[in-house]
């Protein structure tokens, strides 16, 4: 045994026995004993030159890839401007679940129910079209933070972040086509990954995890649509918070079951299941077999023929009290955005949001019947005196910012200096006055102001490079 393994919990050994060889329980101890691999997804809004060297595709997503040894990522700015995301491997298996079941080619609403830290959530924005709908939810503060800082450097409007526990969808009936679930798991998957996880272990957790689970088994069909996907994962090996839960999904008699097709290569174990004579599959990731982290995931399509007339628990009355916009601010808005004609905005506290107009509607809706934290892009905040727009940080690295807002692009240690908030070795935008835009390899990291004899720095002070680069 390494010594690594050693430190594993006795009772999840004894119970992970049950469940795998002799063999498989050698190898997975050996592989424990290994660095977890690295990887990033690529966003395909935002496409750049990103200097990873010995790198190999993920094989279940096609915008992948491992990194051989763990860069430095604080020293790229290429980060912060949005386009990679550094994401665990095996979580990445939801994209075939999404391209083999999801209506990807329709403009679909999707809700990710366990969203934080973000990952899920920009590989599902990096699929969907434009014009659909993705709601991101997340109920514990702290996590929903970086979610939505990671959805703003994804940079596209169409998603709605709130903060619910499951049964607050049930006042939309049938209203999403997916539902993701990734669901709060004891977290035994990580256990290589991040030692923490390891000490906040015990049987109390995996039955606590479990009765949460439950209850978002129960609540998933009242809201997602008759013919709507279901996908739902964890990070464990816990047969309690897997096996139990396809049972579950099972008994409810409300889905029916979906296959997902494997190249043998990828090294993902089948899990079945068989309750009322139906059998379900759930595919499991796990260290010595998989290169990646551990995931359980399974999909569901829901029985019965999709409605005309969606079911929602919403007073029109209460819609009509979300305020949008007046025109003549509007215009001015629409001023920054390449394609202005297309957004309607909202405003509140003084903060001015762009959301598509083909889902105003849908976000009154949410705004009224749900907790929402956040919505679209922010614009930033009109200067009462002269009624013109400050400009806010999401609007700069926006994949919906008009192409003629004035730019310059910058080196390297520019880059860095920028966004650590210190002084650059440029001081002036040639023919430039005002607001102006910093790019690094074509992409946008933020804002300065140009002044007569300088430029003012004005990337978020809440997200500046602390790091030593």
């Amino acid at each position: 045994m390494s010594n690594r393994a050693e430190k594993l919990p006795k009772k999840f050994i004894s119970r992970l026995e049950g469940q795998l060889s002799e063999e498989d329980i050698i190898a997975f101890k050996e592989a424990f004993d290994e660095f977890a691999p690295v990887s990033y997804r690529t966003n395909p809004f935002k496409p750049a030159e990103i200097d990873f060297s010995d790198i190999t595709p993920v094989p279940w997503c096609d915008e992948a890839h491992y990194i051989a040894k763990r860069p430095s990522f604080a020293k790229d700015p290429l980060i912060f401007a949005g386009a990679y995301y550094v994401q665990e491997a095996s979580s990445m298996f939801l994209w075939q679940a999404l391209k083999q079941h999801a209506p990807l080619e329709k403009d679909i609403k999707v809700l990710d129910l366990c969203a934080a830290p973000g990952g899920k959530s920009t590989l599902i924005n990096s699929l969907i079209t434009e014009k659909s709908l993705l709601v991101a939810n997340e109920v514990v503060d702290k996590r929903a933070t970086p979610l939505i800082d990671n959805l703003v450097r994804w940079g596209n409007p169409n998603t709605i972040v709130t903060a619910n526990y499951s049964d607050s969808f049930t006042q939309l009936r049938e209203y999403f086509d997916v539902i993701v679930a990734d669901a709060p798991c004891s977290g035994e998957g990580m256990f290589r990954k991040d030692p923490k996880t390891i000490d906040a272990w015990s049987p109390m957790l995996i039955n606590s995890c479990s009765d949460v689970q439950k209850e978002i088994v129960d609540y998933i069909p009242k809201s997602l649509k008759a013919g709507g996907l279901f996908i739902y994962s964890t990070c464990t090996f816990s047969p309690q918070e897997n096996e139990e839960r396809l049972e579950q999904i099972l008994d409810s008699e409300e889905f029916e079951p979906l296959e997902i097709d494997l190249d043998p290569s990828w090294g993902i174990t089948k899990i079945e299941v068989e309750k009322n004579g139906v059998k379900a599959t759930g595919y499991r990731f796990i260290f010595h077999k998989t290169t990646g982290e551990g995931l359980f995931l399974t999909a569901f399509i829901k029985k019965g023929e999709p409605s005309r007339h969606q079911k929602f628990s919403v007073s029109p009355k209460k819609m009509k009290q979300v305020f949008m916009l007046r025109k003549r601010e509007s215009e001015e808005m629409r001023k920054w955005l390449e394609n202005g004609n297309d957004f309607d905005f909202y405003e509140e506290e003084d903060e001015i949001y762009a959301i598509p107009k083909n889902l105003v509607q849908d976000f009154k809706m949410l705004f009224v019947t749900q907790t929402v934290r956040h919505q679209g892009i922010k614009m930033g905040r009109l200067n009462k005196k002269n009624n013109q727009l400050i400009p806010d940080h999401e609007l700069a690295v926006s994949n919906i910012i008009a192409s003629n807002i004035p730019s310059t692009e910058v080196e390297y240690r520019d880059a860095i200096d920028y966004l650590k908030k210190q002084d650059m070795s440029i001081k002036t935008i040639q023919g430039v006055k005002g607001w102006a835009l910093i790019k690094f390899k074509g992409l946008v990291l933020g804002w300065v102001k140009v002044l007569p004899n300088r430029l003012n720095n004005y990337y978020p002070t809440e997200h500046r490079l602390v790091k030593n680069v």
